[in-house]
């Protein structure tokens, strides 16, 4: 029984969303034939797609095809209705969705667009779709919907086009945490307001907005071209348990490599995600054994205390940006160590792995870890007497997904990036990808 009805306006987008929920662990069946809507088959799906094929019809016909299509599909078994929108704003995105709020016929339900797909570099800012930080009406042609309003912003494209009140929240509501965006949801569809257009320039604020609409408790549409569809999808179609479990998961990670990429992939991280960063001051390891337990017990600390106010916590080298100085610190510490680069990365690498071993100790509700550099890797799993790692699928090119093996901590799931590892949103995209995991 589909728990999730998706409508968009061409076959190749609604797949597209289609991909996303899978990913979720759903059962996904994509249609593009009215003939299918009512087959016994599609009943074995919890997710159904259907393409109406309307995008260069007029906006009277693509109404009337979401409208038709919307109210066979309507059951009370469904937790999410959603309408795919183009990220070029291409097609009658206006009269679609107000076709299925229509036909859905609840006049307290609200559109939630969030017209973002931050992995293809499209944001919303202002109400302004930027593709690359720059206005989408001089990165793409054909953007149909939006001609008719003089400025372009998707929020004066529903001011204008939309036969019911329309309100745009911007980036500062978001500053004022979940809470308060969720009042605020509440309060505009208390006033009446049908199509709420929301910012959104990254992942973490799509799953700010889908927390902030769930807390809110009114009923409302999903409008976008899929990422917001299918974190909500995430959070309304989970059994009880496993969101009170994915809710109260904490991650933790490690990043001790030197490298300035590495750096970038950590400032990426600090941007997009509520993380606790806590640095680690490798030279201090390299000295004696007292300060080096002193160091490794410091940054423990720091991170165990705080993580009931951060999802997120994360050990990372105060040394990846490299320079002329840090390099001959560490010259001179080899030096005074009598050591060899090997013999330091070695000891190193092992304190960042006794400080996996010492959190997770101390923080039993830890379900997830993420390791960058094979050494690290290597001395997170001898410190966690763990053989090795379970595969259970790539993140990206150079990163992986598994679980340890055995030892005390056998099952718990990680996610490894090699050092190469060259995209600056490698990590941030291992949250994400461990976030759906630790939800399914």
């Amino acid at each position: 029984m589909p728990q999730c009805i998706v409508i968009a306006d061409e076959i190749t987008g609604g797949s597209a969303v289609g991909s996303m929920l899978e990913k979720n662990g759903n059962s996904v069946c994509s249609l593009m034939s009215a003939r299918g809507l009512k087959a016994p088959e599609i009943q074995n799906y919890d997710c159904l797609v259907y393409s109406t094929n309307s995008r260069n019809l007029t906006a009277l016909q693509s109404y009337q095809m979401v409208f038709s299509s919307a109210r066979l599909l309507k059951s009370d078994d469904v937790k999410l209705y959603a309408k795919r929108i183009d990220p070029a704003m291409r097609g009658n995105t206006c009269a679609e969705t107000q076709a299925l709020l229509d036909a859905l016929g609840d006049e307290d339900r609200v559109a939630i667009v969030v017209p973002a797909f931050p992995a293809l570099h499209r944001t919303n800012v202002g109400g302004y779709i930027l593709v690359d930080g720059k206005p989408l009406q001089k990165s793409l042609a054909g953007l149909e919907d939006l001609y008719p309003a003089e400025s372009g912003r998707v929020a004066d494209l529903f001011t204008e086009k939309f036969q019911y009140k329309a309100e745009a929240l911007h980036l500062k509501e978001y500053l004022k945490g979940t809470e308060n965006l969720a009042n605020t949801i509440k309060k505009l569809a208390d006033e009446g307001t049908r199509a709420i257009v929301l910012d959104c320039t990254s992942q973490e604020d799509i799953n700010l907005i889908a927390d902030a609409v769930v807390l809110s408790k009114i009923k409302f549409l999903a409008v976008d071209p899929g990422p917001f569809t299918a974190t909500l999808a995430r959070k309304v179609m989970r059994t009880k348990s496993a969101a009170v479990a994915a809710s109260g998961a904490k991650i933790f990670g490690i990043v001790g490599g030197v490298n300035p990429l590495i750096s970038a992939q950590v400032e990426m991280l600090r941007l997009e995600e509520k993380v606790n960063i806590v640095t680690v001051h490798n030279l201090e390891l390299l000295e004696d054994q007292q300060r080096r337990n002193a160091e490794i017990n410091r940054v423990v600390d720091e991170i165990t205390t705080k993580f009931n106010a951060f999802p997120i916590s994360f050990a990372v080298s105060d040394n990846m940006e490299v320079n002329s100085q840090i390099a001959q610190e560490y010259q001179e510490m080899l030096l005074k160590t009598n050591r060899t680069q090997t013999e330091a990365l070695d000891i190193i690498s092992t304190a960042y792995g006794q400080i996996v071993q010492k959190v997770l100790e101390r923080r039993h509700d830890i379900q997830a870890l993420y390791t960058k550099g094979a050494e690290y890797t290597v001395a997170t799993c001898r410190e966690l007497k763990s053989m090795g790692l379970k595969i259970l699928g790539q993140v990206l090119p150079l990163t992986c997904y598994g679980e340890l093996i055995d030892g005390e901590y056998q099952g718990l799931k990680c996610v490894t990036s090699a050092s190469s590892a060259t995209d600056t949103n490698t990590i941030t995209d291992s949250i994400q990808y461990i976030k759906r995991k630790l939800a399914i």
